[in-house]
């Protein structure tokens, strides 16, 4: 594998690419869509209206087209790749021809430099996968004003274990020929698009969604869980909202004041409790102990230390028996609360097992294609005024 050091943008320059495109035909839709995200994580339209915005890695912009239409006074985009420049640039014209309340800036995000703080801060399928994560995090939320709100993304190995899985069976199907980007996409596009067509919400074409699950490298190994960013941010953050919308809070308002007034270990013990809801969108369980989801969470991490060991070094017989081995615990722990998920675990292992055997990679795996996780879920902050306003 090629080595690159700053992840998502190498491979992005490399390839001349963004593939991170939003089908908005149907504007309505995409604006429900939005407006839904946003009403999650405590964000109103009327609050965007007359602030100032700050958006990291906005990618093509179409998602920039819903925040610019709530009327932000000052809308600030900032990318380090030309080809998601030169992209929301045009549709950002094209939707709002003539408008002057928004720039799009050309900088990798840790340079970026301004005097300004902002109402609302948002980074998008950015942080999760950086070299480090919560360092990242905090760089960007200096960004935010006092009483301003932090819009971010989180990825977990749990949240994210199929499409894990789904890297090293994209691997196996490419085999170790030299092939060019688009002659992957011949490859792996007839078995991805059965999984894809599982997903009744999907809005990202079949070769954007391959080429950034798949074979966009994973550079710095490391996720940022729901945990992992509120730690980082608790002295000067408290957590706002969330989405999927599973916090809960029975507290009396007259109570939370003084030490008791924060959100942060309340927001982290229900994330503890629901981490296992995280590894398949398709069910919703009642809580459990939150050391079962800790062991959940340290197998899931060692499949994806395997995974990336593999994406290195290439498929050999000794990794994959290792593998093996993980997705055996990983199936023994899903059965206890989930066996339709257990049953598309065991069968991408079969398919594994095929592999090792000598035969070839089964490419017809049912079971295993309607398997997501929940992938990158979204939280938002509020900072810290400093006062007890």
């Amino acid at each position: 594998m090629k080595h690159y050091k700053i992840p998502f943008l190498d491979f992005y320059r490399e390839h001349n690419i963004s593939p991170v495109a939003q089908d908005i035909a149907d504007l309505n839709k995409h604006f429900e869509r939005r407006n839904a995200l946003y009403k999650h994580c405590g964000i109103v339209p009327h609050f965007i209206n007359g602030k100032h915005v700050l958006e990291f890695g906005p990618g093509t912009g179409h998602n920039a087209v819903f925040t610019n239409a709530m009327k932000p006074d000052k809308y600030t985009l900032v990318d380090g790749n030309s080809r998601s420049i030169s992209e929301t640039s045009r549709i950002l014209q094209n939707y709002f021809p003539g408008t002057s309340n928004y720039e799009v800036i050309e900088s990798n995000i840790e340079q970026f430099k301004s005097n300004r703080l902002y109402d609302l801060v948002i980074c998008e399928a950015v942080v999760p996968g950086q070299i480090n994560p919560p360092e990242f995090l905090k760089s960007i939320s200096n960004f935010v004003a006092p009483g301003g709100v932090l819009l971010i993304t989180c990825v977990d190995c749990v949240s994210i274990q199929s499409d894990i899985l789904r890297r090293i069976a994209a691997q196996m199907i490419i085999g170790g020929e030299k092939l060019s980007l688009s002659e992957k996409l011949d490859k792996l596009r007839p078995f991805f698009s059965k999984h894809l067509a599982t997903l009744k919400g999907m809005s990202r074409s079949i070769d954007d969604w391959i080429i950034d699950n798949t074979l966009n490298p994973i550079v710095g190994g490391k996720f940022l869980s729901i945990e992992d960013a509120i730690h980082a941010l608790s002295g000067e953050f408290q957590v706002y909202g969330v989405s999927p919308h599973f916090f809960t809070d029975w507290r009396w308002y007259k109570d939370i004041h003084g030490k008791d007034k924060s959100s942060n270990d309340l927001a982290i013990d229900s994330y503890r409790r629901n981490l296992h809801n995280l590894l398949d969108y398709r069910y919703v369980y009642e809580p459990i102990d939150p050391s079962r989801c800790q062991t959940l969470s340290d197998t899931c991490q060692t499949v994806l230390a395997s995974v990336l060991h593999i994406q290195r070094e290439g498929i050999k017989t000794e990794y994959i028996s290792t593998l093996l081995e993980q997705l055996n615990t990983l199936y023994s722990l899903t059965l206890t609360f989930s066996n339709n998920t257990a049953v598309s675990l065991l069968e991408i292992t079969n398919a594994l097992k095929y592999l090792s055997s000598g035969k070839s990679f089964p490419t017809n795996l049912d079971r295993f294609s309607a398997w997501f996780g929940r992938g990158q879920q979204y939280l938002s902050f509020i900072k810290n005024t400093g006062s007890s306003v």
